[in-house]
C-alpha cells in the first residue's frame, strides 16, 4: 500500500488482469505463484508488487502420489557443486580479490581421500606444484602415501625460501624508508604467502605478529584473525578455529564494520557445522543469504546449500515456506543445486516418495562436503525423523501398508524405522503388530515438564541427602 500522504485517487488496483503466475516487473527474479496484484501509484513512482493472501485456513493435505517423471528427476545424478554459477550480491567484486589459502584445494583433497583416483591425484599435485606449496606437498604425500619427488620438493622449497627472504627485505625497507601502512602491508603479504604455500605454523606466527603490533586499527586486527581462522579451517584445526573466533568476536564488538561482521558470521557458520551445532548455524546462514560476500570461504551455491539443509531441520513448516521456498535469494540458485529444491518442496507438499528419493541423492552430496561429511548420518536420520513426524501428525491411526505406500518403501522397512525411533523416544506413536496399525499419541507438554521437574528434584534430593550424611560423618572429607 502507498503511504497515507498520497491521495487515494492515485491508487488503483488491477485484480482481474493479474495472471495466475506473475513475474515481478522490476526483473528481480521473484515469482509469485498465487494471486498477485499490482498497486500503481503516481506516474513517477515505481509499481508495488503485493500478493493476495488466503484468509481461510487450509486443511492438511493428504500425501500426494508422485508422478514417475518427478521420481525420475529426483534420481538424476548430481553435478559437481564447484560447477554451479554464483549470483550472490557483491560476489563479482569479491571474486577479484585474492584470498589464501584456497578452500577449493582443501575440498579437492578431501574428496580424493574419500575416493582416490589417478585423475584427482594428478589434479591436486599439479595445483600444488603450480603454486609451489612445498610444505603442503610434503603433507599431501605423507597423507596419501604418494612417493615424494625429492628434486621437485627441493626446488619448491628453495623458491619458498627466496620469496620469504624477499618479503622480509620488503618489510625492513618499509620500516627504514616508509610509513606504518607500508610496514603493515608487508606483514600481511608475509602472512598471506605462508598461507598460500600451506605453511600452517608460519601463517599462525605471521598473523600473531600483526595482531600484537601496537597502533593498528581494529579492522586490520580482525583481518589477521580471520586469515588465521581460514588457515585453521583449511587444515581442520577445530580447536584453534574456536579460539580465533572468540578473539574475532571480541574485536568485532570493539569496532568491526559491517562487511567484516558479515564475513565473520559466515566463518562462525562453518565452524558450527563442523561442531554439529546445526541450529546455531541455521540462524546465521539464513541471515547471510541476502548479504553474502564471503567468497573466500565457499561459493554462493554452497552457502545456499548449507543454509537450506540446516534450516529444513530448524524452521517450522510455515516459516520454511516463507523463508526458504519463497525466498527470492534462494530461488536464484536453488535450481542449480541438484535435488535440493525437490527435497524442500516435496517435504512441504507432502510428496513423501519424492522426498525419500531426493534424500538418497542429498546424502551423496553431504558425504562429498568436507564440513558435512562427518555428520551425514546424523543429518539424514534427523531428516527422516522430521518427515515421519510430519506424516504421523495428520493421523490418529494409520496402517503400516498405507504409510509404506506413501513413502515408496516396503512394510518391513517402515516397521523397522518406526520401531527404532519410537524406542528412542523420537516419535510419539505405538505400533500394533497384530493389526499392523500405527497409533499416534499427542505429547502432553505439561506432563512432560512435570516429569522433568520431578526427575531434577530427585537428583537434587539425593545430592542434599549426601551432603547431610557427609556432615554427620566427617571421615568422608578426609
Amino acid at each position: 500500500l502507498w503511504p497515507s500522504a498520497v491521495s487515494p485517487k492515485h491508487c488503483t488496483s488491477v485484480l482481474s488482469a493479474a495472471p495466475a503466475t506473475h513475474r515481478c516487473p522490476r526483473d528481480c527474479g521473484a515469482v509469485n505463484s498465487r494471486r498477485a496484484t499490482l498497486s500503481a501509484g503516481p506516474a513517477d513512482s515505481p509499481p508495488v508488487h503485493t500478493a493476495a493472501v488466503d484468509l481461510a485456513p487450509r486443511a492438511r493435505q493428504p500425501p500426494r502420489r508422485a508422478s514417475p517423471s518427478r521420481l525420475a528427476r529426483a534420481r538424476q545424478p548430481p553435478p559437481a557443486m564447484a560447477e554451479l554459477v554464483s549470483d550472490a550480491p557483491g560476489a563479482a567484486e569479491k571474486s577479484k580479490e585474492t584470498f589464501e589459502p584456497p578452500m577449493s584445494l582443501a575440498q579437492s583433497v578431501f574428496r580424493h581421500g574419500r575416493n582416490p583416483t589417478p585423475a584427482s591425484e594428478k589434479e591436486i599435485l599439479d595445483l600444488v606444484t603450480q603454486r609451489q606449496m612445498a610444505p603442503y606437498y610434503a603433507r599431501v604425500c605423507a597423507a596419501f602415501g604418494i612417493s615424494k619427488d625429492e628434486s621437485l620438493y627441493a626446488k619448491m622449497k628453495d623458491a619458498n625460501a627466496a620469496e620469504i627472504a624477499a618479503l622480509a627485505a620488503k618489510k625492513e625497507d618499509a620500516e627504514a624508508n616508509q610509513g606504518d601502512m607500508e610496514v603493515l602491508d608487508a606483514l600481511f603479504d608475509a602472512a598471506k604467502y605462508h598461507a598460500r604455500i600451506g605453511d600452517r605454523d608460519g601463517a599462525y606466527a605471521a598473523c600473531d605478529v600483526i595482531v600484537e603490533r601496537p597502533k593498528i586499527s581494529t579492522g586490520k586486527r580482525i583481518d589477521a584473525v580471520m586469515l588465521k581462522i581460514r588457515v585453521a579451517l583449511f587444515f581442520d584445526d577445530v580447536g584453534n578455529a574456536k579460539k580465533q573466533l572468540e578473539d574475532a568476536r571480541r574485536l568485532a564488538a570493539d569496532g568491526g564494520d559491517w562487511d567484516r561482521n558479515n564475513r565473520l558470521s559466515a566463518y562462525e557458520s562453518a565452524y558450527l557445522i563442523v561442531t554439529r551445532d546445526l541450529k546455531g548455524a541455521a540462524k546465521k546462514l539464513l541471515g547471510g543469504v541476502a548479504t553474502f560476500t564471503c567468497v573466500e570461504l565457499c561459493t554462493y551455491p554452497e552457502f545456499v546449500f548449507y543454509a537450506v539443509v540446516t534450516n529444513v531441520l530448524a524452521l517450522p513448516r510455515p516459516d520454511l515456506k516463507k523463508r526458504i521456498i519463497d525466498s527470492p535469494e534462494v530461488l536464484q540458485v536453488i535450481k542449480q543445486i541438484p535435488h535440493l529444491s525437490t527435497l524442500v518442496e516435496s517435504l512441504y507438499n507432502c510428496e513423501y516418495s519424492v522426498y525419500f528419493a531426493s534424500l538418497l541423492e542429498i546424502e551423496k552430496v553431504l558425504l562429498d562436503d568436507r564440513y558435512f561429511s562427518q555428520h551425514t548420518r546424523y543429518v539424514i536420520r534427523e531428516l527422516r525423523v522430521l518427515v515421519y513426524t510430519q506424516f504421523l501428525d495428520a493421523y490418529k491411526t494409520v496402517t503400516l501398508s498405507s504409510m509404506a505406500a506413501a513413502f515408496g518403501v516396503s512394510v518391513e522397512f517402515i516397521d523397522g524405522e518406526l520401531a527404532r525411533f519410537i524406542s528412542c523416544g523420537r516419535l510419539n506413536a505405538k505400533v500394533d503388530k497384530v493389526d499392523n496399525v500405527v497409533h499416534t499419541t499427542r505429547a502432553d507438554l505439561k506432563s512432560k515438564k512435570y516429569q522433568e521437574i520431578i526427575k531434577s528434584g530427585d537428583v537434587l534430593n539425593r545430592i542434599s541427602s549426601w551432603r547431610v550424611s557427609c556432615r554427620s560423618n566427617r571421615d568422608c572429607f578426609l
